[in-house]
């Protein structure tokens, strides 16, 4: 079986979010208390990788401090363009296996979604496989140029690139390549920063490898949230929506109750026992670690608070709190960095 390894692309500067802040990285931005580049750590380290890389760059400090526990860091001193950012990650030069390279702002992307992926790139013994999708406004993403008749991949033209045609096209590049490292490695020094924005695409492979008779397939995603990519504070509300009614239906099908999933605001590192009951307004977040029959809410907010069993807390706030069993706490009390046995 290959090795295989993955990279992070999280340097991107993040305008659109707009702050005040102008290190701020927009990929340490929170979706329920956790960082959004940490959904996709938690999503690529489940394929069983030799070693994960995370390139950071502007506000790269914000970024280190989210990943630096899981993943190695290599920095992007200018940002110029994905290939560039693959370039600096030198400790890879000499690996064989397999490159698994997905953006750091795409929260909503799962193990299972890409572990399909690399089930196509490894039954087609492909030298790069690329994720696609089709969108019915497609402004914005790389277009994916697919030979006439045979459907072949050939190439992909990013938005800035395309003609007039081209730009009508629906499919486009997900940004997650799976790529033979050898190959990566001598190509990489190939890639050309001749197009509009003056950068090294790493989607130029595709055309290169094609060109040189290397296997080329794109696996086409039955959902595009999957790769929904979190550029502003709308798109991060969608984000946060999406994994808010992931988490709430795990807890729910694993035996915890929640009066009202609309304002339950829970976190995925939370970890809830069975008949415990989360009624309306009430926020767990952090890596909580809560027993069964307890009553949480109305009105309460826990932050990596760690509690027993039938405790019943409501209209109340809690920080790094600790409760044994059989605790009756509240309405309107606020307790930090206690133990309540």
């Amino acid at each position: 079986m290959k090795d295989k390894y993955a990279v992070i692309l999280g340097a991107g500067r993040g305008s659109r979010m707009e702050s005040r802040d102008p290190n701020h990285s927009k990929v340490a931005y929170p979706i329920l208390g956790k960082p959004l580049i940490n959904y996709v750590v938690d999503a690529v380290i489940q394929l069983g990788l030799k070693d994960l890389y995370t390139v950071v760059g502007f506000g790269g400090k914000a970024t280190e401090a989210c990943v630096k526990d899981y993943s190695k860091v290599v920095w992007q001193k200018e940002i110029l363009g994905t290939g560039h950012a693959l370039m600096q990650v030198k400790e890879l030069a000499d690996k064989d296996g397999d490159i698994i390279v997905v953006g750091g702002d795409t929260p909503l992307l799962t193990t299972k979604t890409l572990q399909k992926i690399y089930h196509k790139h490894e039954k087609g013994d492909n030298a790069l496989t690329i994720c696609t999708s089709v969108f019915e406004n497609p402004t914005g993403y790389g277009r994916v140029i697919r030979e006439k008749g045979s459907y072949r991949l050939l190439d992909i033209r990013e938005d800035k690139d395309c003609n007039a045609e081209e730009r009508e096209i629906g499919e486009v590049n997900a940004g997650i390549y799976i790529i033979n490292n050898r190959l990566l490695q001598e190509y990489l020094p190939k890639l050309s920063n001749s197009n509009a924005k003056k950068e090294f695409y790493l989607s130029e492979l595709v055309k290169l490898f094609n060109r040189d008779g290397y296997r080329v397939e794109a696996y086409v995603l039955e959902d595009a949230q999957d790769i929904f990519c979190v550029s502003d504070r709308f798109q991060l509300s969608y984000a946060a929506k999406v994994i808010r009614k992931r988490v709430n239906r795990k807890l729910m099908l694993s035996g915890v109750s929640i009066e009202d999933p609309d304002t339950a605001y829970i976190s995925p590192d939370a970890v809830i026992g069975r008949d415990t009951i989360i009624r309306p307004n009430t926020s767990i977040l952090g890596p909580c670690k809560i027993g069964e029959a307890n009553w949480l809410g109305p009105n309460t907010s826990l932050t990596n608070v760690n509690m027993g069993n039938d405790n019943h807390i409501m209209n109340s706030t809690l920080e790094n709190v600790k409760i044994s069993d059989n605790k009756f706490i509240g309405p309107y009390v606020f307790k930090k960095d206690e133990e309540i046995c």
